[in-house]
């Protein structure tokens, strides 16, 4: 037993401290426990909450992207299978060749031509078909005659075309008034083709193109062709071209006299003088 007050006193002063500290002590290890789990909890809630809803918008965007890729190949694919044929004809298939042209002028050329030869009817002078009996049959007659004839200008007769100096006063301008056949000029008496020669050269088939403008000679257009020199005795139509000597497809035929014959104006025959 202590004896002494003031030893008693301090006995007591530290008894009464510890008891009084011991509870602070506890508290506030429990207080810092408590704080720390408080702001653990606020770390790991942050994140969640911040970096969820970001990540779900970076995971929509990934999905549209790959969405917009889809159907972006589908639509080449699309495309590309309407590009290319449906069906494709095996390698051993193959076209046939196409013909091979004709020169110009010989049987089997693919340009239109006029109907045959011998399916036209020729039943008036100067016309542009030819009957099924049609035959080459010029009237025979010496050189002499028809140089004769060529002389006297025996195609002016019965108010046939007179004569101009340039190649534009020879356009019609009223064709069919102004036109003569040679059975209105009272017959052609000018030289005669020998017919080996005219079926070589001349008739529907074997058309030609004159490509110079004709020279005006005595009056009238004279171009050659074939070793013979024709002369243009009627005005040529108002509607042909002005070229239609470089245009034109022509060719000479026989009805009771020459006639010349533009393919591309059937129907229409101009007269024309044949010499050497």
């Amino acid at each position: 037993m202590l004896r002494s007050p003031w030893l008693r006193q301090i006995t007591l002063f530290l008894v009464l401290g510890v008891g009084l500290q011991a509870p602070a002590l506890d508290v506030a290890p429990r207080e810092d426990l408590q704080r720390g789990e408080d702001q653990q909890e606020r770390r790991e809630d942050r994140p969640h909450r911040g970096a969820q809803p970001e990540r779900r918008e970076a995971h929509q965007e990934r999905q549209e992207i790959r969405e917009v890729k889809q159907e972006r190949r589908e639509d080449r694919r699309e495309n590309r299978a309407q590009r290319e044929p449906r069906h494709v004809p095996p390698v051993s298939v193959r076209p046939e060749p196409m013909p091979r042209p004709q020169p110009h002028g010989q049987p089997g050329d693919t340009r239109p031509t006029r109907p045959g030869r011998r399916s036209m009817d020729h039943s008036e002078p100067g016309s542009t078909v030819l009957s099924h009996d049609h035959r080459y049959a010029p009237s025979p007659r010496s050189r002499e005659q028809a140089r004769a004839w060529e002389h006297s200008h025996g195609w002016r007769n019965e108010g046939a075309w007179g004569a101009h100096s340039t190649w534009r006063e020879h356009r019609a301008r009223a064709w069919e008034s102004e036109h003569r056949t040679w059975a209105h000029r009272g017959g052609y008496g000018g030289y005669i083709i020998p017919e080996p020669q005219f079926r070589l050269h001349f008739g529907p088939e074997r058309w030609f193109r004159i490509r110079t403008r004709p020279v005006i000679y005595t009056g009238y257009p004279r171009f050659r062709y074939g070793n013979y020199w024709f002369l243009i005795v009627d005005p040529w139509p108002e509607f042909w071209s002005e070229t239609w000597y470089a245009d034109d497809d022509v060719y000479v035929d026989y009805n009771d006299g020459y006639y010349l014959y533009n393919r591309r104006h059937p129907g229409v025959s101009i007269a024309i003088s044949v010499s050497l």
